[in-house]
């Protein structure tokens, strides 16, 4: 039986305040995915494959290190080991067709309701993996932890390396609010969240994923990457930045010799 995975129906929004203040949102559906449940899933749902060709996909290999190994195994390289009481979910949106684009992915572990620590997995439009474990998260109540750290990857062609992330989680029985803020000189430059409302994962609800919201997925976010950026390169004039080679440790897939420099406008 299927206990801790969840599909979400939410949103996505992203909002900058400076140099020029633009904001979206979008319609966002994605996964809670409890990662020992993977192999349960793939049995019972029909249309999702775990490592296995089906209409939606997730692999192994499109996460952290790349490798083959279980994400639960490339994990132990990056947080502590999970412990029996303990469970990580991965959120994420799977393959659509074969095809999917996350910019974060979030590994969670958890014991019971309370979040231990976490990875927050970025990826950008230039091919490169970049990972930020979240070891020690404070507090504010019981279903919201926050904590920080410094940027050191490059993600949008609009900003420079600098600046501290603040990251925030709110995790409820049926709902998720995910918030990474960029933060330069003690001043929030942008903001952005994932959050949704969760329903239990079964054959129907993967069904009702694929079939009704097939826009509403990874497949989509390319293309309105591409349309926001355009915007603020054509019409808002925004400074473009140019990939640096990554020069850190936790970035774990690096494309450079691939890249041409060129940013996605």
């Amino acid at each position: 039986m299927i206990l801790n995975s969840q599909i979400f129906r939410g949103v996505v929004v992203h909002e900058r305040f400076s140099p020029q203040s633009h904001k979206f949102s979008y319609p966002m559906n994605f996964f809670g995915f409890d990662l020992t449940e993977l192999k349960l899933i793939n049995a019972q749902a029909s249309i999702f494959g775990y490592n296995e060709a089906r209409p939606l996909r997730l692999n192994d290999s499109d996460y952290l290190h790349g490798s083959p190994e279980p994400i639960l195994e490339q994990l132990d390289r990056l947080l502590p080991a999970e412990e029996p009481s303990q469970h990580t979910i991965l959120i994420s949106s799977p393959r659509y067709f074969g095809y999917a684009f996350n910019p974060v992915n979030f590994h969670l572990r958890m014991e019971g309701r309370r979040l231990l620590c976490a990875v927050a997995e970025v990826n950008n439009t230039f091919g490169d993996r970049h990972v930020y474990p979240l070891r020690e998260l404070e507090q504010i109540n019981d279903r919201t932890w926050v904590t920080r750290c410094m940027k050191d990857f490059h993600v949008s062609p609009f900003n420079d390396m600098t600046g501290e992330y603040r990251f925030t989680f709110r995790i409820e029985e049926n709902e998720i609010f995910l918030g990474i803020d960029l933060y330069k000189d003690e001043a929030c430059v942008m903001k952005t969240h994932i959050q949704g409302q969760g329903q239990s994962l079964t054959n129907g609800s993967i069904f009702r994923y694929a079939l009704c919201h097939p826009l509403d997925t990874a497949l989509n976010s390319m293309p309105r990457i591409i349309w926001q950026a355009a915007v603020l390169y054509y019409k808002k004039k925004m400074k473009v930045f140019k990939r640096p080679s990554p020069v850190s440790n936790d970035t774990l897939v690096d494309r450079d010799v691939k890249s041409d420099n060129r940013p996605v406008i």
